[in-house]
C-alpha cells in the first residue's frame, strides 16, 4: 500500500470514528433533554396542583364586605381542588340545605385582624333561622379562655334596641358580650347562617352581615 493509500484509509477511519462519536453524543444529548423535559413537566404539574389545592379557598368565592364564603364548596359542583383541600384539612363545609359559613380575616378597612387589638362586631337581624359567630386562630382552633366562651348565637346574644347586637373581641376581658383573642396573633371570625334562603349564593349581596370595626390595640 502506498503512502497515499494509507493516508486515505487513515482519514476514512478517523471520519468514521468522528461520526460514531457524534452519533453517541447526539444520543446522550437526546436522553438528557428527555430527562430534563420529564423533570420539568412533573415539577410543574406537582407545583400547579399544590398551588391550586392550597389556594382552593380563592376559587368560586364571593364576598360581602370583609366576609367571604364558598356556597358551592360542599355541592356536587365543587371543583376537585376544593374537594382535595377539604380532605387535606379534614374540614366539613355546610351543605347547601343546611346553611352557609362566612369567614372574615380583616376588619372593614381591610386590615388583618390582630389578636392584640379590640374590635367591635355589630349587626342586626339576618335572614336565617339561627346564626352563630365564632372566633378562631388562623388554623381553625378555638382560643382557650377561663369563661369557655367561644362564640355567640342569635338566641343568646344581648340585644340593643330589640334587634341590634354588639360583640367585642380582644385579649382582655370586656364588659358585655366578649370573645377572647390571643395577643399578637392573627385570628379570624366565622359567621354561620343556618336554614337561610341565600345558602346557594342567590341574593348574597343583599345580606347585611355584621360590621367589624377596629377599636384599639395594646
Amino acid at each position: 500500500m502506498t503512502a497515499f493509500s494509507e493516508k486515505v484509509a487513515t482519514e476514512a477511519e478517523d471520519a468514521l470514528d468522528l461520526n460514531d462519536r457524534n452519533r453517541e453524543l447526539g444520543r446522550v444529548r437526546l436522553i438528557r433533554d428527555i430527562i430534563l423535559f420529564i423533570v420539568v413537566a412533573v415539577g410543574l404539574g406537582i407545583g400547579s396542583s399544590y398551588l391550586a389545592i392550597n389556594n382552593a379557598d380563592k376559587l368560586a368565592v364571593f364576598k360581602v364586605g370583609p366576609w367571604h364564603a364558598w356556597p358551592d364548596a360542599s355541592s356536587p359542583k365543587a371543583n376537585p381542588y376544593s374537594k382535595a383541600d377539604q380532605a387535606r384539612r379534614g374540614s366539613l363545609m355546610l351543605g347547601s340545605a343546611e346553611g352557609i359559613a362566612f369567614v372574615a380575616e380583616t376588619d372593614d378597612e381591610g386590615t388583618p385582624l390582630d389578636g392584640g387589638c379590640q374590635y367591635r362586631i355589630t349587626g342586626s337581624e339576618l335572614p336565617a333561622r339561627i346564626w352563630t359567630v365564632t372566633l378562631a386562630n388562623m388554623n381553625g382552633t378555638l382560643v382557650e379562655n377561663p369563661s369557655e366562651r367561644f362564640g355567640y348565637h342569635s338566641q343568646n346574644v344581648a340585644r340593643i334596641n330589640g334587634s341590634e347586637f354588639e360583640i367585642v373581641t380582644g385579649p382582655d376581658v370586656s364588659g358585655g358580650d366578649w370573645l377572647k383573642s390571643e395577643a399578637n396573633k392573627p385570628f379570624k371570625l366565622i359567621f354561620r347562617l343556618y336554614e337561610t334562603p341565600h345558602a346557594s349564593g342567590d341574593g348574597y349581596s343583599e345580606i347585611r352581615l355584621p360590621q367589624i370595626a377596629w377599636m384599639s390595640c395594646q
